[in-house]
């Protein structure tokens, strides 16, 4: 039998097993598309903040870990939707299983994450650009955590920052996924 503490649940294998997919797709889109030139308004290939193409994996892997996140809190009885940002995943979280996930010691991989899913925001609601809501010091400070770099208002996504992104995701999951278990009574 294998052993829960070293093993990850089920749901925690497949999203990693999600993230590594994309991650993986994503360089054999890439390595097609470098033949060709990116459209729009920062030119070709390897030019700007970062074509469509690399912003959308971003945004999938992080999605990943949203959804496992969420799926963990419904699992464990939590309201649907008192669990639907990551705002309110970490109060959740702590009454549902018992662990402060913004600790660092706990979970050093939270605080980039949530970076990555400033990113992800500005990715899917204004193209790479931050939102009017996101224009403030903690969203920045989120940011540099997962070294997302910024030009004005825009961040800048490029193939690094999607590898970074996929590692610390899959870091992120497998954590949470550990805090799981000690509530579980499967560690003490």
């Amino acid at each position: 039998m294998p052993d829960p503490l070293r093993h990850l649940s089920l749901f925690a294998e497949d999203a990693v097993s999600d993230i590594r997919l994309i991650a993986y797709d994503y360089a054999a889109a890439r390595t097609a598309s470098n033949r060709t030139t990116t459209g729009g308004r920062f030119g070709g290939p390897g030019v700007g903040f970062g074509d469509r193409a690399t912003q959308f994996a971003v945004a999938n892997i992080v999605g990943i870990v949203e959804h496992y996140a969420e799926q963990a809190l419904i699992d464990a009885g939590c309201n649907p939707k008192k669990v639907r940002t990551w705002g309110d995943k970490p109060s959740a979280w702590k009454k549902a299983f018992g662990v402060d996930i913004e600790d660092a010691e706990v979970c050093p991989s939270f605080t980039p994450m949530r970076g990555y899913y400033e990113a992800r925001n500005a990715i899917m609601h204004r193209r790479g650009e931050l939102t009017h809501s996101q224009r403030n010091q903690d969203v920045y400070v989120r940011l540099a955590a997962a070294r997302v770099q910024r030009v004005g208002y825009d961040i800048v996504v490029t193939e690094s920052t999607l590898h970074a992104c996929a590692d610390v995701c899959v870091h992120c999951v497998e954590e949470l996924d550990k805090t799981t278990k000690l509530k579980n009574g499967i560690a003490t």
